[in-house]
């Protein structure tokens, strides 16, 4: 693959998340990716087979690059707790900071093929893996509570996932400042004092 055409094909990606989380993906026709990349439409399936063939090379390709940034923190000598705060700050900036392409990870998945989906859920579940091993690291080293780990990975995944709901990059928030915010009501609470505990009247 030549740098080239490398680069026209994550601008088509771009492009197509941009189109895709606006109007939806039945609601984004071909002809509308070609006005976008300011191409004939046949020269569009130069970089793809079908519509769902796109949808389903943007999402792999989103997912790569994060598995590739997680492999990189699971793989490093780290204290446990290092570890946890490197992949929320890096999973809540990633994701909460692509707006487009987290909705089309939610929303649109099942418009893959099953052969498809089944490959994109497989990838998925490699983040849950990857935190619920960190959390085990944690409980192991007598640092984190005894709470049942998948509750606990749901937890933060859906704090992070919702994301697409309120944030917006641009705005007063930058993803980085997300991310400090998100790790720190995740692994330190709210509360300044560390033992208060909510009492009802």
């Amino acid at each position: 693959m030549t740098d080239k055409y490398a680069l026209k094909q994550q601008e088509l990606f771009d492009k197509a998340a941009a189109l895709f989380a606006e109007k939806g993906y039945h609601g984004t026709s071909i002809a509308d990716l070609a006005r976008a990349m300011d191409l004939q439409k046949g020269s569009l399936y130069h970089y793809f087979k079908s519509k769902e063939d796109l949808l389903f090379q943007l999402l792999d390709d989103y997912i790569s690059r994060a598995l590739g940034e997680i492999e990189e923190i699971m793989r490093a000598e780290l204290k446990p707790e290092v570890r946890l705060e490197r992949f929320m700050l890096f999973y809540t900036g990633f994701y909460a900071g692509d707006r487009d392409r987290l909705i089309l990870l939610i929303n649109d998945i099942d418009q893959l093929g099953p052969e498809r989906k089944a490959r994109v859920l497989a990838r998925e579940r490699l983040y849950y893996q990857a935190l619920t091993d960190i959390f085990t690291q944690l409980q192991a080293a007598g640092i984190m509570k005894p709470l049942p780990l998948p509750a606990a990975a749901f937890a933060f995944f859906g704090m992070v996932h919702y994301t697409y709901k309120w944030y917006r990059a641009a705005g007063a928030i930058s993803p980085e400042e997300l991310s400090a915010i998100f790790s720190e009501i995740f692994t330190r609470g709210i509360f300044k004092l560390k033992d208060r505990v909510l009492t009802t009247s």
